[in-house]
């Protein structure tokens, strides 16, 4: 997204906001899906996230990073807020598998059924599953990730790979094969 059409949104026009909207909505409800684990909750929160940015857009400043990092940014700070409130979510059983095969971690995680990649990372650490989920459903760049989360790149690149072997391990655990 170009930077006229964050200013023109933050000017206030419509149809500005409306592109920053359809740019961005699927990945941030995506995003929150992965960390909410509900369609609902993460619809709710996901409109949240641009009722804030609209309201927030005037004290955006560009040039101090990314806008995508920014309102991921807003996002998670969303979603660490709803997991505050609704503190520990029960973990569902698995109930089926898919194919076995050998990939990396990484499309292991792209190709893996939505419902069983939410589950499984669940198990992650905190950290973990928010670089994951920005790196691999949300599928930002690492300098973006790094933003969004204030750790370096050096930090969010090692969080990525302890997240995805871990990620592998649990899903051996239940039985889980990908391909």
């Amino acid at each position: 997204m170009d930077d006229s059409t964050v200013a023109r949104a933050a000017a206030g026009e419509r149809a500005a906001a409306g592109k920053l909207y359809e740019c961005y909505h699927e990945r941030i409800f995506r995003y929150l899906y992965y960390r909410v684990g509900d369609v609902q909750t993460a619809e709710d929160l996901t409109e949240e996230v641009f009722l804030r940015m609209m309201r927030a857009l005037p004290g955006y400043r560009q040039g101090e990073g990314t806008f995508q990092a920014w309102l991921f940014q807003i996002a998670r700070h969303l979603a660490i807020d709803h997991a505050r409130k609704a503190k520990r979510r029960p973990l569902v059983a698995l109930s089926r598998t898919l194919s076995s095969g050998s990939r990396s971690p990484e499309a292991a995680a792209s190709s893996l059924d939505a419902d069983i990649l939410q589950r499984a990372l669940q198990e992650l650490n905190e950290a973990q599953m928010e670089v994951v989920i920005l790196r691999i459903v949300a599928e930002m760049p690492i300098a973006e990730v790094a933003e969004a989360v204030g750790k370096s790149e050096n930090a969010v690149k090692g969080l990525q790979r302890r997240g995805l072997e871990a990620l592998r391990d649990v899903l051996a655990e239940w039985g889980v094969s990908y391909d």
